[in-house]
């Protein structure tokens, strides 16, 4: 199940994590492929001392997984690699802080949307043929197609963001030119565009005002606004 997590503990967790290079650096290595102490040692260009330190330190946090794999020169050795999948978003700015860490494998238990579901049924197809040999081309056709996609979602959102700024400035502008710019009635309008997914009635709650007086502002605020 995806897993969204946006109190400070779950966001916490993961950026103690990459807000280290050298961790970011193992982390981009393992994304590639599963290794081991010495050859990130020497493909880092870091000590093994160092290396070592911080994969104990991803593994503590779950980031990091290990298994003793044989080796072609010796004794067996340890061999590290991901064992979680995770997109972090953080987005700030006047009137705005949103945070959230997902958590994408396994699958999430929902209904896909409209072109993710089209890529999911052609990526299932592709899965389904006997032969390898007859995956390899139309798999990287697909995961191009879903760079691309990720690309658009992320260029739009991108201007989503620059256009929500710039109407929290307009917001902000008419909240504090007209005669309703004291305290209650610039929190109520804030909080409703910061929090309206959650809904009226749980936007205010962390304004400690009664419902007759939050809609008596907003009466106050649509007719000057």
């Amino acid at each position: 199940m995806t897993k969204i997590e946006e109190d400070d503990t779950g966001i916490d967790s993961v950026l103690l994590t990459v807000e280290n290079p050298v961790r970011r650096k193992i982390i981009r290595q393992l994304s590639k492929e599963p290794s081991y102490q010495l050859r990130i040692s020497k493909e880092l260009g870091f000590s093994q001392q160092l290396v070592a330190k911080h994969l104990d330190a991803m593994e503590d946090t779950g980031v990091v997984s290990s298994q003793m794999e044989a080796s072609p020169h010796g004794p067996k050795r340890k061999e590290y690699l991901l064992n979680r999948s995770i997109s972090l978003t953080i987005d700030f700015a006047p009137n705005l802080f949103r945070a959230r860490v997902v958590e994408f494998d396994p699958l999430p238990e929902l209904d896909l949307p409209g072109s993710s579901g089209e890529v999911f049924r052609m990526l299932a197809e592709v899965m389904q043929r006997p032969e390898e040999n007859r995956k390899l081309r139309p798999l990287a056709s697909l995961i191009k197609e879903i760079d691309r996609k990720l690309a658009d979602i992320e260029d739009e959102r991108s201007v989503l963001l620059y256009l929500r700024n710039l109407a929290m400035k307009e917001v902000s502008k008419a909240v504090g030119g007209g005669s309703t710019s004291g305290w209650d009635e610039k929190g109520v309008v804030n909080q409703l565009v910061d929090e309206n997914e959650k809904g009226l009635r749980e936007a205010f709650k962390g304004l400690n005002m009664g419902d007759a007086w939050v809609r008596a502002i907003l009466a106050e605020l649509e007719r000057e606004l």
